[in-house]
């Protein structure tokens, strides 16, 4: 009988046990469960938030899930990057519903690096370190180039703003037309070189903004009402040897750069670095460097305020990041 009654008592302590365990694993995995819900209810709701911010609307239930399966994946990669980094920051943009390649599609374009250099050679007079054209400084709002590809015409009316110091007399009155260079220059949306905008300003007239408003797309060229005195020349330079920095004392200075990789295309705050991700494949971006500060360039955007540090970018100077070395650089005089 006390054999059995020992027995039993096993069976009792051995039965509790596992009874624990089981309500342990099952209380563990409802807090795993609520945690995974509360989870997809945050992203939910950051989704939702970050879809009304920047002004997202899709036509179907299907593209909403698509995006925001694409939304999720961009997130964890964001998150996970910065933990990364210690230079720099990523974060959500106007472009964290977009894969790569669709991003790639309509904001990049490859670009033949030798017939640039080939263009800017017969366009541009090298520049001379010793007697820098002192252009102008004048800045003007970050602009957005939405789903065209005229980052080129974008970069090179930047420069002549910068040149021009245009009065502001009303909304948009102090820039030039990038526009005008869109319709009349170049490849419209498809693309463009910088030194070859420039180039344009030289035989023709030049519009403000509020004279030639930007549509976003290609149409037939308007010059004919662009009555500003052209420019007289551009000038070239390198990021080697301090070429670009010389040429920030007194001008803005329209860059070409890889802009291919993630983060560039989710890029917060702080500068790339050398052996991070200042790696060059291919030239597939214009932009605008507009001071340098130490050793590094501030550089502005066309891809909105909302991109970026308020649309800027900070690179360092004088070590080919982002490919900038590999191409000529453009400013008017």
């Amino acid at each position: 009988m006390e054999k059995k009654k020992k027995i039993h008592l096993r069976y009792l302590r051995h039965t509790t046990q596992v009874i624990s365990y089981t309500v342990a694993m099952k209380f563990l995995i409802l807090a795993l469960t609520c945690a995974v819900a509360f989870g997809n209810v945050h992203i939910r709701k950051l989704f939702k938030d970050w879809s009304s911010e920047h002004g997202k609307i899709y036509s179907t239930n299907e593209e909403a899930i698509n995006r925001y399966d694409i939304f999720t994946q961009n997130l964890d990669w964001i998150n996970k990057r910065n933990a990364e980094l210690e230079h720099m920051t990523v974060g959500l943009n106007q472009f964290a519903d977009m894969t790569q390649e669709e991003f790639a599609s309509i904001y990049l374009f490859p670009l033949n690096e030798t017939d640039y250099r080939a263009s800017v050679a017969e366009n541009a007079v090298p520049q001379d370190p010793e007697n820098i054209h002192i252009g102008g400084q004048c800045s003007t709002p970050v602009r957005n180039q939405g789903q065209c590809g005229s980052c080129w015409a974008f970069s090179a009316s930047g420069s002549l703003d910068a040149l021009l110091c245009l009065p502001n007399e009303g909304e948009n009155s102090g820039w030039t037309s990038p526009q005008e260079l869109v319709d009349c220059a170049e490849s419209g949306c498809n693309g463009g070189w910088p030194a070859n905008a420039l180039k344009y300003y030289m035989n023709r007239g030049i519009c403000k903004d509020s004279a030639y408003p930007y549509t976003g797309r290609k149409g037939s060229c308007g010059s004919s009402k662009c009555s500003m005195k052209g420019i007289n020349g551009v000038s070239s330079c390198q990021d080697s040897g301090g070429g670009i920095t010389k040429a920030l004392s007194g001008n803005f200075v329209s860059i070409c750069i890889d802009a291919g990789g993630l983060d560039f295309r989710f890029y917060k705050s702080g500068t790339f670095m050398p052996g991070v991700n200042c790696n060059h494949h291919s030239v597939n971006h214009a932009v605008l460097a507009v001071s340098v500060s130490g050793s590094n360039y501030r550089v502005k955007n066309s891809w909105g305020a909302s991109w970026g540090s308020s649309g800027y970018f900070t690179m360092p100077a004088g070590v080919n990041c982002l490919g900038v070395n590999a191409n000529p650089s453009v400013y008017p005089h």
